[in-house]
């Protein structure tokens, strides 16, 4: 049995206009919330919980930092291509590292390699500063640091390469480049078994 509401009509309808107002609000700052959350951060922290603080590319182990988040791309052909993010101070330490292994590129002679990387990012107006000698493992390999400017932000472009099929590639903030130099002395050879 429905029992029925004493009330007029009008008092009826402005209840309902008060709680439909109320419902207005509580949605439009859920919104608001969500919209300033950092999603980002959260899906690294995620990451972290399930693989924990390193990934497998091709034969190595690379350290990811608990503030850098993690995508792996399968582009085909055996290549394996992982972007580290970093998810830590906005924009005036964005930064990221694109890690590919690509199975076909063996033997190649490191000297020549240098020079036609360096070639390329002089190409792209990257005007490379420094050059390291790289040795994971006991494979070498070398790195080339560079800065350009994008949009007026000057941005610094690391492209090092192992010997082998290992490349990673930073681009970002020099704040944050130290970080990438200390994922790369955390790099070794992955354990088999």
């Amino acid at each position: 049995m429905m029992i029925r509401d004493p009330r007029p009509v009008f008092e009826q309808v402005e209840s309902g206009f008060k709680i439909a107002g109320i419902l207005v609000v509580v949605c439009a700052a859920l919104w608001v919330l969500v919209s300033y959350l950092p999603i980002y951060r959260i899906e690294a922290w995620v990451w972290h919980w399930k693989h924990g603080n390193s990934i497998q590319v091709g034969e190595f182990t690379v350290p990811v930092p608990n503030e850098w988040g993690v995508k792996r791309f399968d582009v085909g052909g055996g290549t394996q291509v992982v972007q580290l993010v970093n998810t830590k101070g906005r924009k005036p330490f964005w930064a990221t590292i694109t890690i590919t292994e690509e199975p076909w590129r063996r033997n190649i002679v490191l000297a020549d390699f240098a020079t036609s990387r360096r070639r390329m990012m002089e190409n792209l107006g990257i005007h490379v500063t420094d050059t390291r000698q790289l040795v994971i493992d006991g494979i070498a390999g070398f790195c080339l640091d560079g800065e350009t400017a994008m949009t007026g932000t000057p941005i610094r472009n690391i492209s090092c390469d192992l010997g082998t099929s290992l490349s990673m590639e930073y681009i970002g903030s020099s704040r944050t480049a130290p970080s990438f130099y200390s994922i790369l002395d955390g790099i070794s050879k992955a354990s088999k078994g």
